[in-house]
């Protein structure tokens, strides 16, 4: 592999960090969400370049300077700088939901003639000055707090701020620009200039480096009581559950019914009345004591689908045979002549033999329930959240739990619907007391591959994977061959892999469950793992040549709690800081409210 192509694949899997499902877990175990306004700010230059952006605003550049649009606490920020926090709200907004942004507003029209939120009238280019406005006064918030403080910036943060005005030229250079501000009025508009936009990213460096530092602080300052008495409102929500559950929809038990000329069919109240005492009933039969396994609810859920199907056969039965004319009835024409008694019998109608569906009664596939193992109480429908998590529960327990949806009319009368019920079969629970894992690797990437030119996707021939498989059982085998010491293994990762910079020896501190990939995950969390152990995992990037160094001091249950805690505090903190910084709308006139997402580029 090239060094250049190294380069780029290291970058891309650093985004990835090689979590499939890190977004989930993170939801799940209520992560510190530290967002990092300037985030956008740095990455403005990247996203020009991946989007295409050629945004000008077509107004004066002069009026631009000396219209004050908002006033942020002692801050008067004029329509330029403004039109920063409006720019990059939008190009946040649409990497955020880039997937599925064209289902969300239409990209060929202007953003000013779209209505966002049909209650209030608000169009999309107000609902982007809002966050505009709101991502101000989150910023300017934070950096007077900064200020008052004495808070200072790290040397990589100064660097930057320091390095940005001179590498603006040589950025700009590189996309074709002619300098800085060419590119930044391409960007933002022709008001915007190099020492407006300086100001404006020394403002969002500050606030995301005070709130990091904050953060970093308050958590250093947890110790085991605090997370204790934390803990205590809600324990169960840093358990996982173990729990069978089966759902049944009350729409499947409703007979009868209209249909209009449309084919949409209505039930009666009695009906929907018959419907859901119909699924209460079958919800019971089945959440009853001796279907304590999963096997056994299974089989209970089979035997209720056979009794179901034959049922339905037998009305299907019912309604031809009713349709087969008496035999010892006369004829309905009275021209017909009755059939001759001497004549053979005709062979037997649909309605009395029944059809062979060449498929043996045992060979059919009958629903079964949905099984979920070390579950994260978040994870878990609000259905069955309060019965799973009673700590009188025990193995074994199985119930019907009612599933209902409410809606208000505009007279303001909610009405309760029933929507089914959850047959849930309770295996345990798991208070997650266990250690994270401290693991370093050395990742052979996959080379070559073919992409997919709809979906995007690259796929690896056997042949390729092979070749980075034996690549990776070489390093193994030259570190075995070698010190064969943590710090050996280190040196030969920051030498072999294609993760990483090059400086962390391919080391990965406190791993949680879902952090990584599948493979990856289950390897660290081998019951049999120790320190030292070595081995070779395949994932979607390539094979892995493990080496896990120890179990963290720091276990899972803790580890949520601990971001459970700092993300409520931090946010606390936050919003006393905004709700104290006033603001005062002025002018937002100013700002490319007529902006349309496709013609620039941006969707």
């Amino acid at each position: 592999m090239s060094a250049s192509s190294k380069k780029k694949l290291r970058k891309e899997q650093q985004a990835a960090v090689m979590t499939e499902r890190q977004k989930a877990a993170q939801k799940e175990a209520k992560k510190l969400k530290i967002y990092t306004w300037s985030f956008w700010t740095v990455m403005i230059l990247i996203v020009a370049i991946v989007a295409g952006i050629t945004l000008q605003g077509p107004v004066n550049s002069v009026i631009d300077r000396v219209t004050t649009s908002i006033i942020v606490g002692e801050h008067k920020l004029n329509a330029t700088e403004l039109n920063y926090f409006y720019i990059d709200a939008i190009n946040q907004y649409c990497n955020q939901y880039s997937s599925y942004i064209s289902y969300l507003l239409d990209t060929s029209k202007p953003l000013d003639e779209q209505v966002a939120d049909a209650a209030t009238g608000t169009t999309w280019a107000d609902n982007f000055v809002d966050m505009a406005v709101e991502n101000a006064r989150n910023n300017y918030a934070l950096y007077d707090a900064a200020v008052a403080a004495g808070h200072k910036l790290s040397e990589d943060e100064q660097k930057s701020v320091d390095e940005l005005y001179d590498s603006m030229d040589s950025y700009s250079k590189q996309l074709g620009y002619r300098n800085a501000s060419h590119y930044l009025q391409t960007v933002y508009g022709k008001s915007a200039s190099k020492s407006s936009y300086q100001k404006y990213y020394e403002v969002t460096v500050m606030a995301s480096s005070y709130y990091s530092a904050y953060a970093k602080d308050l958590k250093d300052s947890y110790d085991e009581p605090s997370l204790r008495e934390y803990e205590k409102e809600t324990p169960y929500e840093y358990n996982s559950y173990s729990y069978a559950s089966y759902y049944m929809n009350v729409d499947d038990f409703k007979t009868g019914g209209t249909k209009d000329d449309k084919g949409n069919t209505t039930y009666s109240d009695a009906e929907i009345t018959a419907a859901e005492e119909a699924v209460k009933a079958a919800a019971e039969a089945l959440a009853i004591a001796d279907n304590n396994t999963v096997e056994k609810l299974n089989a209970a859920i089979a035997e209720m689908q056979k009794a179901k199907d034959a049922a339905k056969e037998e009305t299907k039965a019912d309604a031809k045979t009713a349709d087969v004319t008496d035999p010892t009835e006369a004829p309905s024409d009275p021209t017909d002549a009755p059939s001759d008694p001497t004549e053979a019998p005709s062979a037997p109608t649909d309605a009395t033999t029944p059809k062979e569906d060449g498929k043996k009664e045992e060979e059919k596939k009958y629903p079964t329930c949905s099984e979920n193992d070390d579950a994260l109480y978040s994870s878990i429908s609000s259905v069955m959240q309060e019965w799973i998590r009673d700590t009188a529960r025990k193995e074994g327990d199985i119930t019907a739990l009612r599933y209902t949806t409410k809606t208000t009319d505009k007279d303001g009368k909610e009405t309760e619907t029933l929507k089914g019920y959850y047959v849930v079969l309770y295996k345990g629970s798991n208070d997650n007391t266990f250690a994270l894992a401290n693991v370093r690797h050395i990742l052979v990437a996959f080379e070559g591959g073919t992409t997919n030119s709809t979906t995007g996707e690259k796929t690896y021939s056997q042949t390729e994977k092979d070749t980075a498989k034996k690549a990776a059982e070489a390093l193994l085998e030259q570190w075995k061959k070698g010190d064969a010491t943590e710090d050996s293994f280190a040196e030969l990762a920051n030498k072999e892999s294609d993760d990483g910079d090059g400086t962390t020896g391919g080391l990965y501190e406190d791993v949680y469950p879902g952090r990584m990939v599948t493979n990856f995950n289950d390897w660290c969390f081998d019951e049999a793992r120790k320190a030292g152990d070595t081995g070779i995992v395949e994932t979607e990037y390539g094979y892995h040549v493990m080496y896990y160094v120890n179990d963290s001091e720091t276990n899972y249950r803790d580890y949520m709690i601990t971001n459970a805690k700092l993300e409520a505090e931090v946010e606390e903190w936050q919003h006393g800081l905004n709700d104290a910084m006033k603001v005062t709308e002025k002018n937002t006139d100013r700002v490319e409210k007529d902006l349309i997402l496709k013609n620039k580029g941006m969707a």
